[in-house]
Formats: C-alpha cells, sequence, structure tokens
C-alpha cells in the first residue's frame, strides 16, 4: 500500500479548504437537473465536465440514446484501478411550498445545505473530487488510478447505463468499484455491498365508462373497492405477502452475510419516532430487529392509491375507475417481471382478472463479495479514519443500477458516501451538513489510500 508520511497533509487540505468545497457543491445544487422533466440536464452535464478538469482528471461527454454520460480518469502511483459511480440527475422538486429554502439556491441552514442534489447524488460528487483535489494539490499524483463514470438517468431507472457500459467494458475496467450512497451513520461509514431490485406495477380497474351518482351504489360496482378488495387479498395483518410464488426465489443469507447483519448496531428507534413522528414501527418491531427486517427482508408497499373524487369539499359518485400502485424491493435471486406474473395470476385467481396489471419499472437485485479488496480498503479506512469498523450491509435498502457493473464488468464493489437518515432524500428540504461533506471527502480520500 502507498501511505505516504504525507497523507495527513492531503486530509488538511480537505480541512482547509471547506468553503471552496462548499461553493463547488452549491454551484452544482443551483443548476436544476431533472431528469423525470429533462430540465437543465445537458447544462449540468457541461457545468460537470468543467467542474471535473478544474480538478485536474480527463473528462469525456458521451451521448447516448438518453442523457450524457459523463467519463474521466487519472493515472495513480499503483497500478491498481478504482471505479467510482455516481449520478448528476435529481428528483423533482415538488412542492415547492414546503420548502424552508427554496431547493435551487443551495443556501445554508444552520450549517446544512438545503438543496435539491444536495445528498442525492452532488454532494457525493464533490466529496470525491475534492478527495482527488487534496491528492493532486498534495503530492501531484493520486495514489492509484481512478476512472470515474458519472450518468444522468439514474432517477428514472438508468435506460442508457447498460448499453453504454457493455459497449465500454475496457473503458470501465477495474480492480474495484466505489458506489454511490447516502446512508452513513453519525459516527461510522455505513458500506452497501449491493442493493435491492424493483418492480414497480400499476393496477387499473374499470367498472363503468363514468362515475355514477352516489345514490346508485346499491346497484353499481365501485372501481374503489375492487382496488381496495384485490390490494387486502396480497398481504395479511402481520405483513405477510399472499401472493403465490412471491417468496419462492428469496435465498437464504449465507453464513459470512448473517455474521455482517449480526454486526449492525441496532437502530435508535425512540429517536426515529420522534423526528418523523411515527405512529409505531411496522409489527412492534424492537430497536434490535429492525436493521434485519429492513435490509434482508423483501417489500411489497401501496405506493399510491387514486379512485372517484379527492379534490376539496363532497362530491357524492361511484367511482367507474380504480388505480393503484405498488412497489417491490427485492432481494438477491427475485426477478422482477416473475413477480409481475405471480401479482396477476394472483388476481385472476381471487377473481380479479378485470384488474389490468402493468410494470412500468424494474430493476435487478445484486450483491457484491464481503472478501473483495475494495471492501477491505474501505474497512482499513474506516478503521484510520475513525478508529473503528464500518457498518457493512450485504446489500442495501434501496435499489440502484449497481447490477450492471457487476453483471458486465465482474468488478466488486461497496456502495458508500455522504448523508445520512435526516437529510431527506428525495423529499422536500434535502440537506447535507457540511460536516458530512468534509468527512465524506476524507474518508474518499483514505479509501484510496488503502486500495493503492
Amino acid at each position: 500500500m502507498t501511505k505516504g508520511q504525507d497523507f495527513e497533509k492531503v486530509l488538511e487540505y480537505i480541512e482547509k479548504n471547506v468553503e471552496k468545497f462548499v461553493s463547488d457543491l452549491q454551484e452544482l445544487c443551483r443548476q436544476p437537473s431533472i431528469s423525470t422533466t429533462n430540465v437543465g440536464i445537458k447544462e449540468m452535464a457541461g457545468l460537470l465536465h468543467s467542474r471535473i478538469e478544474k480538478t485536474g482528471l480527463s473528462s469525456s461527454i458521451n451521448e447516448t440514446d438518453g442523457n450524457p454520460i459523463l467519463t474521466s480518469k487519472i493515472e495513480g502511483v499503483s497500478d491498481k484501478t478504482l471505479l467510482f459511480y455516481n449520478h448528476y440527475d435529481v428528483q423533482p422538486a415538488d412542492p415547492e411550498s414546503e420548502w424552508i429554502s427554496p431547493p435551487f439556491e443551495a443556501n445554508v441552514v444552520d450549517e446544512h445545505i438545503i438543496a435539491r442534489g444536495s445528498t442525492d447524488n452532488k454532494g457525493n460528487i464533490i466529496s470525491r473530487l475534492a478527495a482527488f483535489e487534496a491528492f493532486l494539490a498534495v503530492r501531484g499524483k493520486l495514489p492509484c488510478n481512478i476512472k470515474y463514470i458519472i450518468e444522468g438517468e439514474e432517477e428514472i431507472g438508468s435506460p442508457s447505463l447498460e448499453n453504454f457500459v457493455m459497449n465500454n467494458k475496457d473503458l470501465l475496467s477495474a480492480d474495484g468499484c466505489i458506489w454511490e450512497d447516502n446512508t452513513t451513520r453519525v459516527d461510522i461509514p455505513v458500506l452497501s455491498l449491493g442493493n435491492k431490485g424493483l418492480c414497480y406495477l400499476e393496477l387499473t380497474c374499470r367498472t363503468a365508462n363514468v362515475d355514477f351518482h352516489s345514490s346508485s351504489g346499491q346497484i353499481y360496482e365501485n372501481a374503489a373497492w375492487r382496488i381496495i378488495w384485490a390490494l387486502a387479498s396480497m398481504k395479511d395483518e402481520n405483513e405477510n405477502v399472499l401472493v403465490d410464488g412471491f417468496y419462492d426465489d428469496v435465498l437464504d443469507l449465507t453464513e459470512t452475510e448473517n455474521a455482517l447483519v449480526e454486526k449492525i448496531n441496532p437502530y435508535d428507534g425512540a429517536d426515529r419516532v420522534k423526528k418523523f413522528e411515527l405512529r409505531k414501527f411496522l409489527l412492534d418491531l424492537k430497536d434490535e430487529e429492525l436493521p434485519r427486517r429492513h435490509l434482508t427482508n423483501p417489500t411489497f408497499n401501496v405506493a399510491g392509491f387514486d379512485a372517484g373524487y379527492t379534490g376539496e369539499g363532497v362530491k357524492t359518485i361511484v367511482s367507474g375507475r380504480g388505480r393503484a400502485k405498488i412497489d417491490c424491493r427485492l432481494v438477491p435471486n427475485q426477478d422482477p417481471k416473475k413477480i409481475r406474473d405471480c401479482v396477476q395470476n394472483h388476481l385472476r385467481k381471487h377473481g380479479f382478472e378485470d384488474i389490468q396489471v402493468e410494470l412500468l419499472f424494474s430493476s435487478y437485485p445484486a450483491k457484491s463479495d464481503p472478501e473483495a479488496e475494495v471492501v477491505k480498503a474501505c474497512m482499513s479506512a474506516s478503521q484510520r479514519l475513525y478508529g473503528k469498523n464500518a457498518e457493512i450491509n450485504p446489500f442495501g435498502s434501496g435499489s440502484t443500477p449497481c447490477y450492471i457493473v457487476l453483471r458486465n464488468l465482474g468488478v466488486p464493489l461497496a456502495s458508500t458516501g455522504v448523508g445520512r437518515i435526516t437529510s431527506r432524500t428525495h423529499s422536500a428540504n434535502e440537506n447535507l451538513k457540511i460536516e458530512d461533506l468534509i468527512d465524506g471527502a476524507k474518508y474518499m480520500a483514505t479509501i484510496c489510500e488503502e486500495f493503492a
């Protein structure tokens, strides 16, 4: 390993340039880059290209059938190569009325940068560029070769990423990969060695071509009730999914994975209840039960429901149309298309053959090797920087396209980054604590140093 005596100077450089890195993040956050509505995407790609080159890395804007993908690289001292992944697109900021500071002004409030994209995912980008800049300023070289890929479609399912990766395997080849994440605990980094997949379904029901006066509710079918009854048939009060085949492909945790889960610190349930004004946790789960259930169980969630009149005041109708959206977070070996078929078959079996099922979005679960060198480097970096091991999740609770890298490049990976449970990712008042941005930059620098 390259562990030069001047490494402390690298960390000092990051500490001394807090204002610069905050300003860099504000610049990125002030440029909207909403992939859902294609707002500011080209501008963001150009801005990021310029920022990367100012850091000292080469940068290329690669056109795709969708949004541009940026790639960059720089040679280091070691012959090892570390690939980094991020995305520059963000979620819409609606409803803007709920923000305490405008979502694209990136103001600092109580030592937090309030902005859409501050954690997801522009804060992660700046933390990595800050680490690279620090090495180049102090040493003139990085400890290992760096490759970087930053896409602009993650928030809409990364439709262009897999084709790009398949056609550029040599460009992206590496010995390990650091994926993006924003789940850092307060005192230590968190590593996720993969992610859950996603099966996003839309159920639609039509019982008539019009809505009827509610006085006719005793003779006409209500589409709202059809959807409600269909949903109720798919899950019981103990949170068991009743859809035949849903659990068929779920794998038992390996001995290593189970040991990692056992080491995860219990969640602070009381803190979450207070912060989010929770009524309670599902099934009255205890703090020590929360990590295992959160990280290793698949989910079957009603993400949205509408039927009939939902506006202000009173409108008395029997609804002729109903719709529900379901998202399932899938654990390794589950297939989103198979889950779609299972739901369709369930509805037919239970007398809901009139309800249509459409797969709106899918991604596959993935997991990486806990013994990979990149994981060991992240653990060593945590020990070196914090004096304690990082917390390792066998796979994360969210869904990302990391399966594309694992499947097409065969590069082991670890997901880690800046942000925490209170960062309000995808919500109003998304925020990043300035301290977390700087700590994240230091951690990225230490990972590079340990991986070399």
